[in-house]
């Protein structure tokens, strides 16, 4: 078998279970004006969408046209003007704004109908006046036209659609219930939406680089609450989209930036485990929690590189089996990156005392606060055992726990059951953090 066709089967076997995941949820996708005005590009992702529509995942798709209205605008030698960062639209240009948006989305319908013509049943984009527009009005002195704002949302009709296997499209193009037409903004519009729907994900195609490059020291996958530590970092033309997103954070528990160059990220991000893009999450992305016996050939992974540095102490598979119960793990997406254990001791004074052992975190996912967890994790373990104290023996990491709160002490201040294994050949430093106890 070819190298090309083992790689494909690996790939799919590791997708498996995130196809079962995201079947039959909801995902709302913000697709910009500039990822559409490349055929190539809006070619792929019809694709991409359309084997996410086979899966069985219900999709509303947010259709930006701010690139096609400049270049359009300019032909006809007219210029949009904004005001408070948000855009005009006299009535002047209203016709070659609605004739512009017509041409995206007659260009949209068409590549979705080229892309599913040979299934079974080819899928259905449908748009509608489910959203309901009212005028922006006049803001310090400046009368904004047909630019709006949204006024409310048949959200029972959009979800309709998508019982009926269909796949909703949403436009700039708004109305108001007086029959005025009005543009709106259709990043909000996608949030709304999501916020309505209550969807599993809001998917929005950006300009990744300037939403990572502030967040570099963060990682990829961050709470909303590490998101909000250095969301001033951004970029000022971000805010108004920040701002936006603020108001989702309750309803739809991840959010996901992915580069408007790359349609393909659509599926990374999917379906790998560490994804292409940035995850704004508020629900559990990982779990921590007490280890099982059918993690002990995934902590054998984990720890072996460790044990060849000698940061940590080898441990055998029979060790480990015996001593499973001690062990905490976090897991992401069914895959153990990061273990800690807990050992118990008891001294001449009816002192208890926990060691903290074999605490380890993927090479891969270092820096993301992960060691951080498990220490928390142990510490409250030991506390709910009324352990007075805990401590540990490392040769290379102890200046990191002195950063967390550990004092350097001698191995004379073990508990005697851990002096009397103290190796004197392997030199390991002794440190010890007192614990408050109930």
């Amino acid at each position: 078998m070819k190298q090309s066709e083992l790689d494909f089967i690996q790939s799919l076997r590791q997708s498996s279970h995130y196809i079962e995941q995201h079947r039959g949820k909801t995902f709302v996708l913000y697709l910009p004006g500039e990822l559409l005005d490349e055929s190539d590009a809006l070619l792929q992702l019809s694709q991409d969408i359309t084997l996410l529509h086979n899966l069985n995942i219900n999709l509303v798709l947010a259709m930006g046209a701010t690139t096609q209205i400049d270049q359009a605008l300019e032909q006809h030698q007219h210029t949009w003007q904004q005001h408070l960062g948000c855009r005009i639209t006299p009535t002047e240009i209203l016709p070659i704004f609605q004739k512009t948006i017509g041409q995206v989305r007659s260009q949209l319908e068409a590549i979705f109908c080229a892309t599913s013509h040979q299934q079974t049943q080819p899928l259905t984009i449908v748009s509608g006046n489910w959203v309901i527009a009212q005028p922006k009005g006049v803001i310090d002195g400046i009368d904004f036209g047909h630019t709006g704002i949204l006024r409310k949302v048949n959200i029972a009709g959009i979800q309709d659609s998508l019982n009926a296997k269909q796949i909703v499209l949403l436009t700039p193009l708004a109305y108001s219930l007086t029959g005025e037409v009005f543009n709106l903004n259709t990043f909000e519009q996608a949030c709304e939406i999501a916020k309505q729907l209550k969807a599993d994900k809001l998917m929005v195609f950006e300009d990744l680089q300037a939403w990572l490059e502030p967040l570099k020291s963060t990682g990829r996958q961050i709470s909303q609450w590490e998101f909000e530590q250095n969301a001033k970092a951004l970029p000022e033309s971000l805010q108004p989209k920040i701002n936006q997103l603020r108001t989702i954070y309750q309803d739809v528990k991840r959010i996901h930036i992915l580069h408007q160059n790359e349609p393909s990220s659509l599926l990374t991000e999917l379906f790998t485990r560490d994804g292409s893009g940035l995850l704004i999450f508020s629900d559990h992305y990982h779990q921590i929690r007490s280890a099982r016996h059918e993690d002990i050939s995934a902590i054998i992974e984990l720890i072996t590189p460790l044990e060849s540095k000698g940061i940590l102490v080898k441990r055998s598979r029979e060790r480990l089996e015996l001593e499973i119960d001690k062990f905490t793990v976090i897991e992401r997406d069914h895959c153990i990156i990061g273990c800690a254990a807990l050992y118990e001791y008891s001294d001449s004074h009816n002192k208890t005392s926990g060691e903290l052992a074999c605490l380890a975190v993927h090479q891969d996912y270092q820096g993301q606060q992960l060691g951080e967890q498990l220490l928390h994790a142990i510490t409250q373990k030991a506390q709910s055992k009324n352990l007075t104290q805990l401590f540990l023996l490392t040769t290379q990491t102890y200046h990191w726990f002195i950063e967390h709160g550990f004092e350097l002490k001698s191995p004379e201040d073990l508990p005697a059951g851990k002096q009397e294994l103290y190796n004197y050949q392997r030199q390991s430093k002794v440190l010890i953090k007192p614990l408050k106890t109930s």
